[in-house]
């Protein structure tokens, strides 16, 4: 009876481990059954779309007498850095020297020929090397455009790559929270480097001009993952992972296709050709003294002479308060607003103005290549 006993708790015990097992699955969105599904045959497929960035840029390097050797100024080694080092030295003169580095990542879009990155991992190079997954030797590159508010930068390779496999891009506005997402990248120069975790949160502003809307995730990010894809578990792009809290853990950013996908096909496109809109304003979140539920929305810093926010009769100083008949509260009820119009759509915007909300007819225009390319102010929309 004692043994019958036992075997039926062990039974009993045995169960409570499948259950476990389950829930823990259940709850990581990885599975529904006792068996955890691997994402290896997702990272396979995806491999030879993710490629290494490597970049010879002009550094300073400044020769001593005392040490008999070029130190870079340019931080990596301690010494250099290290001000109670700076006074026992006598530099005789600084030279320019090509150095080079493992700066960051990119990936494969629409064709073996384009690579797409973060502009600062290649925005002070005097050559590019792409380096796919598997190779030793690099692949000539040259910068082809690039948007320094979005931080994104697309090459073109000089001789297409045929192991090339361009990645699909998702929808970033499909992608919840909770969901499941892994990035591949070049992690201290280490090389295609798979890591996995969550989406934490959407829609977070950290202080970026008017492209100022990541996605969060805790999946590994570290330096030189800079430009590489995040991926949803189907192995589809949701994000390009550009920044990373230093003083945390498990706090990454990535700009969500939904942002760089118009992007990069204006940097693609001939002048003239592009889908991004143009408004010709400054937005600020700050809210004017005495501001009341009627007058709180965006204040107008800036008004570009010439475009379509001037045209429409918007000044500085006014609020805005609707576009397109929607309430605008803030920058991220902008964006959302505008996020899917095109150039040319006439529509409704609401501005307060001396204790009064007016009504402006205004037509969309199509965003300057220079602001495509990042060289106007980093706050006009």
């Amino acid at each position: 009876m004692w043994l019958g006993t036992w075997q039926r708790l062990g039974a009993r015990t045995s169960w409570l481990r499948r259950s476990s097992v389950l829930l823990l699955c259940a709850s990581s969105g990885l599975a529904s059954s006792a068996q955890v599904v691997s994402i290896a045959d997702v990272v396979d497929r995806v491999l030879p779309g993710v490629v290494n960035i490597r970049t010879r840029d002009k550094l300073e390097s400044i020769k001593t007498e005392n040490a008999g050797r070029e130190i870079p100024s340019d931080g990596r080694s301690p010494a250099a850095s290290d001000p109670f080092f700076k006074l026992f030295v006598s530099p005789l003169e600084v030279i320019q020297k090509e150095i080079p580095r493992s700066r960051g990542s990119g990936f494969f879009y629409q064709s073996n020929s384009f690579v797409v990155t973060n502009y600062h991992v290649v925005k002070d190079a005097q050559s590019i090397e792409v380096v796919p997954a598997h190779e030793r030797w690099g692949l000539s590159a040259k910068l082809i455009g690039m948007n320094k508010q979005a931080d994104l930068a697309l090459l073109k390779l000089e001789n297409p790559w045929p192991k090339a496999r361009p990645l699909k891009f998702a929808s970033s506005g499909k992608v919840r929270i909770g969901d499941g997402v892994f990035a591949i990248g070049n992690p201290f120069g280490y090389g295609h480097t798979v890591t996995s975790g969550i989406l934490s949160a959407k829609g977070r502003t950290i202080g970026e001009g008017p492209f100022d809307d990541f996605l969060q995730t805790d999946a590994a990010i570290n330096p030189g993952n800079s430009g590489g894809p995040l991926f949803n578990l189907k192995g589809d792009v949701i994000g390009i992972n550009t920044a990373l809290l230093s003083d945390a853990r498990g706090i990454s950013f990535a700009i969500p296709t939904e942002v760089a996908r118009p992007i990069l096909d204006a940097l693609r496109r001939p002048i003239g050709l592009s889908k991004m809109v143009w408004f010709g304003l400054g937005l600020s979140n700050v809210r004017p003294e005495g501001a009341n539920s009627e007058s709180v929305g965006l204040l107008v810093t800036h008004v570009v002479q010439g475009s379509p926010a001037q045209i429409a009769g918007i000044q500085t100083g006014d609020v805005l308060v609707s576009m397109d008949n929607k309430r605008v509260f803030d920058v991220t009820d902008f964006r959302t607003i505008v996020r899917r119009m095109s150039p040319g759509k006439k529509l409704s915007v609401g501005v307060f103005r001396q204790s009064k909300t007016d009504q402006l007819e205004m037509t969309i225009g199509r965003m300057p290549q220079e602001f495509i390319a990042g060289r106007g102010r980093s706050d006009l929309y």
